[in-house]
């Protein structure tokens, strides 16, 4: 999976989570922080990892390297789970 297909999909599962909680999002761009600017509580983000760990086969959060503190925006997310998605050959 390259880096396009990978954001697509993560932006896809935002978009599901912010509906689910009823969440009004702007226009996604890479900079929005998911707390911040996007409107996400822990809950959302809780459900937005849980949701990309089933769709995308892996957890970043294993690793004690990566903490879910250090993702604040869309392309942290998008960096978090590409490296994973490599380092797990997927």
């Amino acid at each position: 999976m390259n880096n396009t297909e990978l954001k697509i999909i993560i932006e896809k599962v935002i978009k599901e989570v912010a509906q689910a909680q009823k969440i009004e999002l702007p226009a996604l761009k890479d900079s929005l922080e998911v707390v911040d600017d996007l409107g996400f509580t822990s809950l959302s983000v809780a459900s937005l990892i849980a949701n990309l760990e089933e769709i995308l086969g892996v957890d970043p959060f294993q690793d004690e390297n990566v903490m879910i503190t250090d993702i604040r925006t869309i392309k942290d997310i998008c960096e978090v789970y590409a490296a994973c998605l490599e380092k797990s050959g997927a």
